[in-house]
């Protein structure tokens, strides 16, 4: 591969150097030498940098720009490993172990790198042997944190803002995120083709170095820069979008879905090289809820989208911290009546104003999370529970062929909260999760038929019908294989801070009074119940209980617990005690509004 060398200012490498997780613990004079033998080399957007399997010969400090890391696995298909912005070093671990590439890496946009060669690093351990254990120490350190966690993506530096309408609510909702970006990052830069303009001159006739050299001045001097392009095919809109780590296209809701011309820009950028694109979709201040949403993502390639009231700044700040990777994400388990709790949980974090960017949930947990992606209010979803739970049995009992119950009860109620919403028509993103039996696999649930999502995740194996998919695959609860799913909302969203709410119970049905010898009559037992003369074994076997415990077992599949755990007091309660109602719900928020405030007084908490 061939790079085009071009100068960086001393100042630029020197700092870059200091602020680097491998150089900087080095002494001054070994930071001096690096800093006399990194070269410059400009890599343009879609070029790769190296090859999986080229032999090593140096490593690359990113001084701006953004590279994506990708395997190609033993059966032939690619997986990205991180996406890499200024300040990060690739190509290390070859560097020092003499082994080939690991992986392949590609520019996604134009960038600036800065090369040490073999020989230059052979040479710095030479001259100052202790920088030889400082960083072999440092790329340990970082091996063992990527096996644990993954390898870490770093942050959204540039984003295009593109408009699919010349409408001025797009250049509305340019100014107030960039409002939001300013007030998390510190250093935000709202650019528009005016400001480009006045440093420039005649954007159609400046020559590539000339804008490449004003673009890169901003992506190394902010946090966060955003460049709103024009809705139309212009030089400028193509130049943002050649520069941009993420792609956030706008429209406004009620406009039609269809493709429009300036998004063949986008197009053109894909081919080369693939790179984020999100969708906003705005909103009237008076909207309930969007609708129709799979109309625009049935024409386009997104990754993301977000529905934003362009007068709602908690819209546009949600969004400013997710296009970030700064969300905060809350996880609701399954757990039968126990999860009621969840909804004191919401009170609390209402109360402490955390605020909710995305949510997902298990069985009763999903329900909860449809509400919360809603944005419904604690006591709206209270309200929703209390009548579908405890004012009228969910339980319609048919003769046990495929279930206990025909389903027809807690089919209508879900049917009724979901309001004939998709999956994609929520404020906040959300998901939820099913098994499926046919394939033994989990289910993720973002899109299609919004009641159909929640009834698959709350088909309890054996006490309400399982559902099917599009494909004829058999649905049940999703407790049985992940009753915590923790893990699918990290991998949906980058960054992001997950709260989990466990209702689970680590120790539940007790054998009793089931005999040893491994036969039961139903008969006897029945009658026993009948008696009221009778010892009660409450904690006892039973079938509808067996079946209830079965979706619990996913809790034990995954160590991941979240970076915030709430386990409110509930293991006093069954898994049917809906009666206790409010009284779960008083446990839900006094362990969480105790758990929260530890973690907001802590320093583990995110700027939000």
């Amino acid at each position: 591969m061939t790079v085009e060398r071009i100068a960086l200012p001393p100042d630029e490498i020197e700092a870059l150097v200091k602020e680097n997780e491998f150089f900087g613990s080095l002494d001054a004079g070994a930071r001096a030498f690096v800093c006399e033998h990194l070269e410059p080399h400009w890599v343009p957007g879609g070029v790769v940098l190296m090859h999986q399997g080229d032999p090593a010969d140096c490593l690359y400090l990113v001084a701006f720009g953004r590279l994506r890391v990708t395997m190609t696995r033993e059966d032939g298909g690619e997986v990205t490993v991180a996406e890499l912005g200024r300040g990060t070093v690739v190509g290390e671990l070859g560097l020092i172990t003499d082994e080939p590439r690991s992986a392949t890496v590609t520019a996604l946009r134009d960038t600036q790198v800065l090369r040490l060669s073999t020989s230059a690093y052979t040479q710095l351990v030479q001259e100052h042997p202790e920088a030889l254990r400082q960083i072999t120490s440092e790329v340990t350190r970082r091996l063992v944190r990527s096996l644990r966690e993954g390898t870490p993506t770093s942050p959204v530096v540039t984003i295009a803002v593109v408009p699919l309408d010349d409408n001025p609510l797009v250049r509305e909702f340019a100014a107030r995120l960039h409002r939001s970006l300013d007030r998390l990052t510190g250093a935000a830069r709202h650019l528009t083709a005016t400001v480009a303009r006045e440093a420039i001159g005649d954007l159609d006739v400046a020559s590539a170095d000339r804008l490449a050299a004003w673009f890169a001045q901003h992506d190394s001097s902010m946090e966060v820069a955003i460049y709103e392009a024009d809705p139309a095919p212009t030089r400028w809109t193509e130049s943002c979008v050649r520069q941009a780590d993420l792609l956030l296209l706008v429209a406004d809701g009620r406009a039609a879905p269809g493709v429009r011309p300036v998004e063949r820009v986008i197009d053109e950028r894909r081919s080369r090289v693939q790179c984020r694109t999100e969708l906003v979709l705005l909103h009237p201040a008076e909207t309930r809820d969007p609708r129709r949403t799979r109309r625009w993502l049935a024409v386009r390639t997104i990754d993301r989208h977000h529905h934003v009231r362009v007068d709602r700044d908690a819209d546009v700040d949600q969004t400013a911290r997710l296009l970030l990777g700064q969300g905060i994400g809350v996880v609701f388990s399954g757990g039968g009546a126990r999860g009621i709790a969840g909804v004191g949980v919401l009170q609390a974090l209402a109360e402490l104003n955390v605020p909710i960017d995305a949510v997902g949930g298990t069985s009763i947990g999903c329900l909860i999370a449809g509400g919360v992606a809603r944005r419904q209010s604690p006591e709206q979803i209270a309200l929703q529970l209390r009548h579908n739970v405890l004012d009228a049995s969910p339980f319609d009992v048919t003769f046990p062929v495929i279930s206990l119950t025909a389903g027809k009860r807690v089919t209508q109620n879900i049917q009724e909260a979901a309001d004939d919403l998709d999956g994609e028509d929520m404020w906040r993103p959300a998901f939820c999760v099913s098994t499926n039996l046919t394939k033994r696999a989990l289910e993720i649930h973002r899109h299609g038929v919004g009641w159909h999502n929640v009834r698959a995740s709350f088909a309890i194996p054996g006490v309400f019908p399982p559902m099917r998919n599009a494909e004829g695959d058999v649905l049940v609860d999703g407790g049985v294989l992940d009753n915590l799913p923790v893990g699918v909302m990290r991998s949906q969203h980058s960054g992001i801070t997950v709260i989990a709410v466990d209702v689970g119970r680590t120790r539940d049905l007790l054998a009793g009074s089931l005999p040893d010898g491994g036969v039961v009559s139903g008969w006897k037992m029945l009658l026993s119940r009948l008696d009221p003369g009778a010892p009660k074994d409450r904690g006892g076997v039973s079938l509808f209980r067996i079946l209830m415990r079965l979706t619990e077992l996913g809790s034990a599949q995954s160590d991941d617990r979240g970076d915030v755990y709430i386990r409110p007091a509930i293991d006093a309660y069954g898994i049917a005690d809906f009666k206790a109602f409010d009284r779960l719900i008083e446990l839900g928020y006094e362990a969480g509004r105790e758990t929260l405030r530890d973690w907001l007084s802590s320093d583990r908490a995110p700027k939000f």
